[in-house]
């Protein structure tokens, strides 16, 4: 295993090595969204390279073979990024989203939606990865027609299903399009994409899933990654989907028993993306932790196969701010919650002023959660967030394991194998602290699986029924903490209120050697001010300045490593 984590890191370190890239120059601003980009054909041709060095093709021929230790879909580096607005009819949306997944798997020019955040993170491919972008395919406008022509020999052919979002035939049809290397119409694009050249190679008008997991099909999808997603939410996920060759369907239910029933065909540790509100965050999470599978929330996220294509083997933190260690403070740590949230990240939260962009950040140390699978499926945007990161900000492992689950549920010899894949991957991401939710999941154990992890430096602990139930209390695993949340913001709950919290916090105990010194505190996402007062969805990063604008001076507030070192030096149990 680490030879091949050698073999990967070399490839990369070469990849990034070529004369394209553009390490240590300042990434170009955004474009206007109505500004014309230059073709391919007008960009500066690349200088020579240097004799012995590998050229691109040569790492792409290699790459496929180097990506074992990758723990989500990954697909060919990208040479040329094609942006497009997303289109207005729903049926161009599946057959474009069908394409970008082919074009992510089988060619060097990938496909991207200029939605939610790309305008932030497309300069980062270019400054560090050397990817041109461009709005044109085959030198003309990267228009429907003209991306159907262009990606034509890339494809077998298309599937046709229904035009009805509501329709199986549209799941069956995403699931079949990545191993069929066929592209998705409806009776609405199906004349645009046989004019294009595309023959019929699938009609699944009329299928369902029951004729899907009785066909030929079925054993040909991947059995370590599927999607659960309404069809209804195309293009969403789709693209995905069909690069990863994965079963692509949703459960619109109450039963756990039938939701489970759907996707017991899955390996131990698989990973599930999208997410489930039909039959509810605890039961899916309940249902897939006892089948050991994980959930990544991506029910919103656009561009996951293209994004998937910027290998980085590892991204680093920017150094944080390290404060003197005083005799006497009340040791604080913020953070925020749901970065496992991967279309929140590249969505609205860097763009919004509730979180990442709130002029506030900076002011105080923070703690901020991210999605171990981010490095993999979306480096782009999480070189942008390390890069915008002040000196109080720092990153941390967010949630439970390589995805959303309740890891005191998982059978022991899995457990052990995703704690030590999920060390692995942070690792790679430059993150040493996991936060770990679960459902009564605060014991020995569960923990002490994470714990064993050489990468995995300290826990941070919420609990499902109540974030800060136990109130702060702390778990030693040998030498390493299980910090449990002692407080949190959150407007639902009555102890979540602001004034409640400052109180509590001041009057606390400041002696460093007294594990009641040390608090942790986890902001839920989704509250903050509105109109001066803590509610549902209002501005959450004002209400965390609103907090500590009333905290006292002998209380500090610090980065998750900050806190974690005091109180292992302070406090750690003596052998």
């Amino acid at each position: 295993m680490k030879s091949a984590r050698r073999t990967l890191a070399l490839i990369l370190a070469l990849l990034f090595l070529l004369p394209a890239c553009a390490h240590g120059e300042k990434p170009k601003e955004p474009a206007p969204a109505a500004e014309t980009e230059a073709s391919a054909a007008e960009t500066e041709a690349p200088t020579a390279e240097e004799p012995g060095t590998p050229t691109v093709q040569e790492i792409l021929d290699t790459w496929e073979e180097a990506v074992t230790e990758i723990h989500y879909p990954t697909a060919r580096p990208a040479k040329t990024v094609i942006r497009i607005p997303e289109p207005s009819s729903y049926s161009e949306k599946l057959t474009l989203a069908s394409l970008q997944g082919l074009a992510a798997r089988l060619s060097d020019e990938k496909i991207l939606f200029r939605v939610g955040a790309a305008d932030l993170y497309t300069p980062y491919m270019e400054s560090e990865w050397g990817v041109t972008i461009t709005n044109r395919v085959g030198g003309k406008p990267a228009n429907f027609e003209n991306l159907l022509a262009g990606y034509r020999d890339l494809c077998a052919g298309y599937i046709l299903c229904a035009a009805d979002p509501a329709d199986p035939s549209v799941s069956v049809a995403v699931s079949l399009a990545g191993i069929l290397d066929a592209v998705i119409a409806t009776p609405d694009t199906c004349s645009a994409v046989e004019k294009a050249g595309y023959p019929l190679v699938l009609d699944v008008t009329g299928k369902d899933d029951k004729w899907l997991r009785a066909s030929e099909y079925w054993d040909a999808l991947s059995r370590d990654f599927a999607f659960e997603q309404p069809a209804s939410m195309a293009p969403k996920l789709v693209d995905y989907a069909v690069m990863a060759r994965a079963y692509f369907n949703f459960y619109d239910g109450k039963s756990a028993a039938a939701h489970k029933k759907m996707y017991e065909y899955l390996s131990d540790g698989a990973i599930v993306f999208g997410y489930n509100n039909s039959l509810g965050e605890y039961d899916t999470v309940k249902s897939f932790s006892e089948m050991n599978i994980q959930m990544v929330p991506s029910d919103h996220a656009y561009n996951l196969s293209t994004l998937s294509c910027f290998p980085k083997y590892t991204l680093t933190q920017k150094e944080r701010e390290v404060p003197d260690t005083p005799e006497a403070v009340h040791t604080l740590c913020i953070v925020m919650s749901d970065g496992d949230n991967l279309q929140w990240v590249l969505n609205n939260f860097a763009t919004s002023s509730e979180w990442y962009a709130n002029p506030h950040r900076g002011e105080f140390a923070m703690g901020w959660g991210i999605s171990p699978a981010a490095l993999d499926t979306a480096a782009p945007m999480l070189a942008y967030l390390y890069d915008k990161a002040s000196a109080r900000d720092e990153f941390m492992m967010q949630l439970s394991g390589l995805g959303y689950t309740f890891p005191s549920r998982w059978d022991k010899a899995a457990r052990q194998k995703m704690a030590h894949d999920l060390a692995e991957v942070m690792g790679r991401a430059d993150l040493h602290w996991a936060e770990i939710l679960d459902d009564h999941g605060f014991t020995e154990e569960s923990l002490g699986d994470f714990a064993a992890e050489d990468g995995i430096d300290g826990i941070f602990y919420i609990d499902y029924s109540h974030y800060a139930g136990l109130e702060g209390e702390i778990l030693w695993l040998g030498d390493k903490p299980a910090v449990s949340a002692r407080y949190m913001i959150w407007s639902d709950h009555p102890t979540g209120n602001l004034g409640f919290i400052a109180r509590r916090i001041n009057r606390a105990s400041t002696d460093p050697t007294d594990e009641e010194s040390y608090s942790f505190l986890i902001v839920h996402a989704w509250s903050g001010l509105k109109d001066g007062k803590l509610a549902a969805h209002g501005n959450t990063l004002d209400a965390v300045a609103s907090l500590v604008a009333d905290l006292n001076e002998n209380v500090e507030i610090v980065t998750p490593g900050v806190f974690m070192e005091r109180l292992i030096t302070n406090c750690a149990p003596k052998n």
